[in-house]
């Protein structure tokens, strides 16, 4: 019974076992209506659900009982029937206001229900208007948000001889979660380069993504004038280092860069715990300094996915964390590793999105493919790039994107 579609004449009569239901079905029948009897507010909802503006019938033996399950925001097109004004008063105090009184004649009952049909229909459409309004609306912000977040984004990243930076970012939704940045710091001397994934998806991540990325960079060019101008030995603290470089090549810190890095992370740590903590929103990151002379490389790797040094030879070097996410602990403990980036060696950066994109029957591409692919001779880093992105759109295929998707690469030419 509840399956079928109502038609224009159709009306749901609410049965009551005390109603006085053969007389009132015989008038509404007589009148020529297509009667559907519901005995219970989840069928009435049930026909609803085929065409909403069909008029509910509302016998005043009932009571208002019957409003107290109903959505406070479902449109319901009920006519009280009754014998007198007082047995609809209920009706009337939570309401309703089309009703049925004696005498009942064959005009009036079409117009009080037609009256009634009609103005739910209209309700209906402004509402569809409303809606189509707010919607429109919400796309245009969430255009703005989007707009702005690339913005947040380098138009271009840093150029040098012998060096090459390439880029990939595509997000799963309008706005996203991860953000790349590669900068120059202190005259060109250093380059900084961040690949960074905020926790969660959509517009809160992208909110936080705008944040985190101000205060990382901001944080490391503040430090670098401050810190660096004034003080030549700022820096060159070794007990930060965790290492990372075994036996000749084992040395202290640079002096250049370790203070701006540590103070850049840590800072952020500690003001997103001291002032949002509560939201439960924090980053994984990799915040990589690197001399373009030496190809000295000083890094923080908070939680991120290890980024991987590929060498000259082939050889893989995983740049395991060394901290936890950033804006997740108060106080939290960030260490620095150091690189070389030889002639020949590339380092690849990406976030969860190319690890975990997800295949049409839900199989990972997973750290395998992707280590795969650092296997085959790299020529440049957008061809490493290009792999990556041709790799993935055959894994993904149709499927929906299920994360956003970042890459960067640093490659230094042999």
């Amino acid at each position: 019974m509840f399956s079928e579609s109502l038609k224009d004449n159709s009306l749901i009569f609410w049965n009551c076992p005390d109603a006085k239901a053969p007389g009132i079905r015989t008038l509404l029948k007589d009148a020529g209506y297509d009667l559907k009897v519901a005995d219970t507010l989840h069928e009435v909802l049930l026909l609803l659900a085929s065409n909403n503006t069909t008029p509910v019938i509302l016998p005043v033996e009932l009571g208002d009982s019957c409003f107290e399950d109903l959505p406070d925001s479902m449109l319901v097109p009920m006519i009280a029937w009754g014998d007198d004004e007082d047995s609809l008063k209920p009706f009337l105090d939570r309401g309703v206001r089309a009703y049925m009184l004696p005498p009942f004649t064959y005009p009036l009952i079409q117009t009080q229900i037609e009256t009634k049909r009609d103005y739910l229909r209209l309700n209906l459409d402004a509402l569809d208007i409303g809606r189509h309004v707010e919607l429109k609306l919400i796309e245009r912000d969430v255009e703005i948000g989007r707009d702005i977040q690339l913005s947040f984004l380098p138009k271009s990243l840093p150029e040098r001889p012998g060096w090459e930076l390439s880029a990939f970012f595509r997000p799963a939704r309008e706005v996203a979660g991860d953000f790349y940045d590669g900068f120059e710091l202190l005259h060109g001397r250093r380059i900084g380069v961040v690949m960074a994934d905020v926790c969660d998806k959509g517009v809160p991540a992208a909110i936080f993504m705008a944040l985190f990325r101000t205060l990382i960079r901001a944080g490391a060019q503040q430090n670098i004038s401050l810190s660096w101008a004034s003080d030549p030995s700022a820096g060159a603290d070794d007990k930060v280092w965790l290492g990372g470089l075994k036996g000749e090549g084992r040395q202290a810190l640079p002096r250049i860069g370790t203070s701006a890095l540590l103070n850049a992370v840590a800072g952020t740590n500690n003001y997103m715990t001291e002032n949002h903590l509560e939201t439960g929103y924090f980053v994984t990151l990799f915040f990589g300094i690197f001399d373009p002379l030496t190809g000295q490389l000083i890094y923080i790797n908070g939680g991120h996915n290890p980024p991987v040094i590929v060498r000259a030879d082939g050889t893989q070097v995983m740049l395991k964390p060394t901290g936890p996410a950033v804006g997740m602990i108060p106080g939290a403990t960030f260490k620095i590793a150091q690189e070389m980036l030889n002639p020949g060696d590339t380092l690849f950066t990406y976030t969860d999105g190319v690890t975990d994109a997800k295949s049409e029957t839900g199989h990972f591409f997973g750290n395998k493919n992707m280590l795969e692919l650092l296997k085959e001779p790299i020529t440049s880093a957008q061809s490493l790039i290009e792999r990556y992105q041709t790799a993935l759109d055959n894994h993904i295929e149709s499927a929906p994107q299920f994360d956003d998707i970042t890459m960067l690469v640093v490659r230094r030419e042999p």
